[in-house]
């Protein structure tokens, strides 16, 4: 079970239609941020639950040393993504983080409002940790409840031409459909420790939560 204790969450075909047309336009500004935020300038990254992929395309655009691989489990999401990405340095997979072969193949991960969605945090922060190379960091984003108003506003985009979905209603939705720091640790920190990230450092960007995890074996990589 996720831990949100909420209904498994699946995208098929409808559901990706309208989260592409609603959801993609009103956290564009958001998504700018994030891929502003990256760590890395050139190596291997792996966005897991990448969705449409928007983040990812910026990366690659902004970063054409990092090698980008968007990963989700929707073919539907993933036959979107790949309509809209001709860059050299991007590639999507389709598969689940659990279920990958992957083994100190990149140096940095990243998942965007996907986290609260596994239905296997133990056994996904696990497969993260083995898919990094030695020293690699995994950044998790997700909407924070207890963000500023201010800050919400600037995450957010229009969804009909001027019409902004108000603040309170994205309160609502993160308290579901995200953590704030209290949760982090009482429901995230447990899991991390059983994965094989001994270290987790949270903090607070833009209207996100940003959980950052690395390997006890490689240090503290989180400041």
């Amino acid at each position: 079970m996720n831990l949100k204790e909420a209904a498994p969450e699946k995208f098929g075909t409808l559901k990706s239609f309208f989260y592409r047309l609603c959801a993609e336009p009103s956290i564009e500004p958001m998504h700018r941020r994030i891929a502003s935020e990256v760590p890395i300038e050139r190596g291997p990254l792996l966005d897991i639950g990448c969705g449409g992929g928007n983040v990812d395309r910026l990366i690659a655009a902004a970063r054409p040393n990092v090698r980008v691989v968007g990963l989700d489990s929707s073919e539907a999401m993933l036959r979107s993504a790949r309509k809209r990405s001709s860059a050299p340095n991007l590639e999507f997979r389709l598969g689940t983080i659990e279920g990958s072969l992957f083994s100190g193949e990149f140096d940095f991960a990243l998942s965007v409002l996907s986290f609260h969605h596994w239905e296997e945090p133990v056994e996904g922060l696990t497969a993260v940790c083995r898919a990094l190379a030695p020293g690699g960091r995994l950044w998790i984003y997700e909407m924070d409840p207890e963000a500023p108003d201010e800050a919400i506003r600037r995450d957010r985009g229009a969804v009909w031409g001027f019409f902004r979905m108000p603040v309170r209603m994205q309160r609502a939705m993160a308290r579901d459909h995200g953590f704030t720091a209290g949760e982090a640790e009482r429901l995230v920190r447990p899991v991390a420790e059983k994965s094989g990230f001994g270290s987790l450092a949270v903090r607070r960007t833009g209207s996100t939560l940003r959980m950052e995890f690395a390997n006890v074996a490689s240090g503290d990589l989180t400041s």
